[in-house]
């Protein structure tokens, strides 16, 4: 169990793609309207540039996301890291780690993000616009 704790300790503590750790004031998208459903889960490290990247794609386009931070919620990081091992067994752990429609994406890639939405269905319409 010690050595479980360390190993997760040192992991956060050297997550790649991530720049240093600082806080940060809550991502605007990481609050869901009430009835809302996010498209996508996305596990961040406060700090890292990749996730605010990130963050930034998916509030622009009005898409709810529910973000879990892994330096915060050891449960965040444990399934976060779960998903790793079954998604991308030969590659280290990295952040963000994006999940849409079943569909693990590790690091942000703009294009894939989008295929892999285009791929989950209908995207929700923003309030005031027509269909």
């Amino acid at each position: 169990m010690m050595v479980l704790t360390a190993g997760i300790l040192f992991l956060t503590a050297c997550l790649p793609g991530c720049g240093m750790t600082r806080a940060l004031t809550p991502p605007e998208s990481s609050v869901l309207a009430a009835g809302s459903k996010p498209v996508a889960v996305m596990y961040v490290r406060p700090g890292c540039p990749y996730c605010r990247e990130a963050r930034r794609f998916f509030a622009d386009r009005g898409l709810p996301v529910m973000e879990r931070n892994v330096l915060a919620d050891r449960q965040a990081l444990a399934e976060m890291l779960e998903i790793h091992v079954r998604s991308f067994p030969d590659e280290e752990p990295i952040v963000p780690l994006i999940v849409i429609g079943g569909h693990a994406m590790s690091g942000f890639d703009r294009e894939e993000v989008e295929a892999a939405l285009e791929m989950a269905g209908p995207k929700p319409v923003a309030a005031g616009s027509k269909q």
